[in-house]
């Protein structure tokens, strides 16, 4: 997983008046949450962050520099747990981070990719993917940018579940291992029903 640095600002004041000024302002609200420390309120430079997750997507580690607390400046590292747009215009209205540590291994949803071509779709079969998406569980700096599933086995029937993907080193998945992630079904045909000819009734 990419690591990339955002400066942000720690703030005091709460409640909706404060947060639309902040908007106003070009920054989002924001609040980090710990494991064993309390919540500390951020504001985020929207243009920035709109940045990084262009450049380095959705999954990444975050090295939050954190300046404006009373006890001076402070450095953090990072998952982004939450953001909430606003559907109506895509305007972020608030960020929150999980803090993390290296040495401890965390749950985290990374996307699939699918690659090959099953054997199935030559025999009609149609590929269906089930999810787009696994959890997983594993160190801060193994979390994979993506997941490779390879399907170029499947035939028509056939389907392929979580337990059987083979996902990269120190990385473990954290849903059922039963779960179907992609399968080839036997595409239905519709099939014209001809209609028998009808003779006319005899004249009595």
């Amino acid at each position: 997983m990419d690591k990339v640095t955002l400066e942000v600002q720690q703030r005091s004041e709460t409640g909706k008046g404060p947060a639309r000024r902040l908007r106003a302002t070009g920054n989002a609200p924001a609040v980090l949450y710990g494991q064993k420390v309390e919540p500390i309120k951020l504001a985020v430079n929207v243009r920035e962050f709109r940045k990084i997750i262009s450049q380095a997507g959705t999954n990444v580690l975050f090295n939050l520099l954190i300046s404006g607390g009373e006890s001076g400046p402070m450095r953090r590292t990072a998952i982004m747990k939450e953001r909430q747009i606003r559907p109506v215009d895509g305007e972020i209205i608030h960020l929150d981070f999980l803090e993390i540590l290296m040495t401890e291994a965390i749950e985290v949803t990374v996307p699939i990719r699918f690659d090959g071509k099953p054997v199935g779709l030559d025999k009609g079969g149609l590929f269906q993917a089930a999810v787009r998406e696994l959890k997983v569980s594993c160190l801060p700096d193994d979390i994979p940018n993506e997941i490779v599933v390879e399907v170029s086995g499947l035939d028509v029937g056939n389907s392929l579940h979580v337990g059987e993907i083979e996902l990269p080193a120190g990385v473990s998945p954290a849903q059922d291992a039963g779960l179907a992630v992609a399968t080839v079904v036997a595409q239905k045909k519709e099939e014209a029903e001809e209609e028998a000819p009808t003779e006319p009734a005899p004249e009595a």
